[in-house]
């Protein structure tokens, strides 16, 4: 099983078309500030204490480690290829073609994901393999330049599916604060860093819902975001409000509705 942080709860957002920078820049502008450290801090409910942190580090306008309690790694990269390393040790391959990332490979382990994209470079198939055999296949598709869903099939259970929408604000995402983008989940491993794949939706996210049906169970997850941002206009405050409805045998087992914030600083030069 591939290792996963504590931080791993927040990234649960899909492809954020929202992120941090250090300084305000004109919405039209892709450039990444050059040496940064973004430290996130996580905190459930209405007050008190701060439940997860992670910090992200950035040199020459790259990601280049991730640190949350006791995982730590880091990032070195290539033309060809990014590769992760813990301790020293490598555990994890990013395969890179025309900037984009066409493979993720975990090397402790025979598991592995292999990304397609459209002639927008739009991200729109990821199929997941171990030992060579596909496990399951999410298909993504796209409106007037925003992700709309994503949908998650198993070849050997064809009777389960997840299923997501998302839905937008009005106001258009800053290219600029894509710095970092790879601490919000995406349909993609956690490792993989998402500026490696493609076009990020080209509105502010507001809210998304998730659908996992199996038989006769069924689970709807509804999120909405609201975002707090500093005199720059830079995002320093997300709060995401989630209500889950769980329904198995056409009983209810499950109506559960959790608030969290993340607060997020930057500090470049």
């Amino acid at each position: 099983m591939k290792k996963k942080l504590p931080f791993a709860l927040f990234m649960l957002i899909t492809i954020s078309v929202f992120t941090t920078a250090c300084k305000k820049k004109p919405a039209d502008e892709p450039t990444s500030p050059s040496n940064c450290v973004t430290k996130y801090e996580v905190m459930f409910g209405e007050s008190g204490p701060i439940n997860e942190n992670a910090s992200a580090n950035y040199e020459n306008g790259q990601l280049k480690s991730i640190s949350s309690g006791s995982s730590n790694f880091s990032i070195e990269y290539a033309t060809d290829k990014a590769v992760l390393s813990a301790s020293g040790v490598p555990f994890y391959q990013i395969d890179i073609v025309n900037k984009l990332a066409t493979r993720s490979t975990d090397l402790k382990s025979q598991t592995e994901e292999r990304m397609s994209y459209d002639g927008n470079r739009n991200l729109i198939k990821i199929e997941a393999y171990q030992n060579n055999s596909l496990t399951d296949t999410k298909t993504l598709t796209y409106s007037n330049g925003n992700l709309t869903s994503l949908t998650q099939t198993y070849p050997d259970a064809p009777a389960v599916k997840r299923f997501t929408t998302y839905s937008y604000s009005s106001e258009i995402a800053s290219k600029a604060d894509n710095d970092t983008r790879h601490l919000i989940f995406g349909p993609l491993d956690f490792y993989t860093p998402l500026f490696l794949t493609g076009s990020t939706s080209r509105n502010l996210l507001s809210g998304s819902l998730y659908i996992y049906t199996a038989e006769n169970f069924r689970t709807d997850l509804t999120k909405t975001y609201t975002y707090t941002r500093n005199s720059g206009g830079i995002i320093t405050k997300i709060v995401e409000d989630s209500h889950t409805v769980t329904v198995s045998n056409g009983v209810q087992t499950q109506n559960e509705r959790l608030k969290r914030t993340i607060f997020i600083n930057s500090t470049c030069n």
